[in-house]
């Protein structure tokens, strides 16, 4: 079994080889869904070249519990070893730090399920107190932590799509915020799992639902199909008529895009294109 080099945080931490008798997984750690996920291929990588880095845990109650290392200990587990290196913190982390830890560890080796991004972030949220607070401590944008928060108001019938891979959490979450109706929602989300469109036509038939959430199942997708036709056309008016569009804006109270639009159709119509 061979080892990397010591990693420069661990500088003032002990290497151990450590029983799997003597180990279980930390309660902070923020990967509760995949868990086994690829497991098969790295216990395949550490049966060939061995384990190419030390797992950390800290001490509890005479045994040890794992902050990084959870899927390598799974597959050391299930390759039958008896024991792994791991370096031993001298102090134990606080549940904050621990699980900050864990996100940063998850997140480099291998993506989190969306569930824990959003656990993760709100737990942060009510320990750091703002959300500019958990972007700092987990170095990335407000922006995203807004949208992991976002996702844990999604209703759980979504959420289990989105774990058994038939939606993206993308979809979930535009589906949770445009319709209130949650079988509704999970109607639109059984079609577009069934017929599984091509992105752009998923696109379209998100942006029909977006449109007028209300009407019905089978006409957001009739709409979708609309869309392919539709073209979006930008032209430039001279100044005359940029000003006297602004009037007609007012006075019919009509938005310059129907305006232009009902102007172009008028227009085909009459010259019977």
């Amino acid at each position: 079994m061979t080892t990397g080099k010591r990693p420069a945080s661990g500088a003032r931490m002990e290497l151990r080889y450590i029983p799997l008798t003597q180990l279980e997984v930390s309660a902070s750690n923020v990967r509760r869904r995949d868990i086994s996920a690829d497991v098969d291929e790295l216990a395949h990588s550490m049966e060939r070249d061995g384990l190419q880095q030390p797992i950390v845990v800290q001490g509890k109650d005479g045994r040890f519990e794992i902050i990084i290392g959870q899927r390598r200990y799974l597959a050391a587990k299930q390759l039958g070893w008896q024991e792994l290196p791991a370096y031993v913190k001298p102090e134990r982390l606080s549940s904050l730090d621990a699980k900050v830890i864990s996100f940063a560890e998850n997140v480099q080796r291998r993506d989190l399920a969306p569930r824990d991004k959003a656990d993760t972030c709100v737990y942060l949220r009510g320990e750091l107190g703002s959300i500019e607070a958990v972007a700092e401590r987990l170095g990335i944008t407000p922006q995203t932590v807004r949208k992991w928060i976002g996702y844990a108001a999604v209703p759980e019938t979504l959420k289990t799509m989105v774990d058994d891979k038939k939606i993206t959490a993308s979809v979930a979450m535009r589906l949770a915020e445009f319709v209130p109706d949650e079988r509704k929602a999970v109607e639109i989300a059984k079609r577009i799992a069934e017929t599984n469109p091509p992105a752009k036509q998923r696109e379209r038939v998100l942006a029909a639902m977006e449109e007028a959430p209300g009407r019905p199942i089978d006409a957001m997708f009739r709409r979708a199909e609309e869309m392919k036709r539709e073209r979006q056309i930008t032209f430039v008016l001279p100044e005359r008529y940029a000003l006297a569009m602004e009037r007609a804006e007012r006075n019919t109270k009509t938005s310059a895009a129907e305006i232009a639009r009902d102007a172009t159709i008028d227009w085909l119509l009459r010259s019977r294109y």
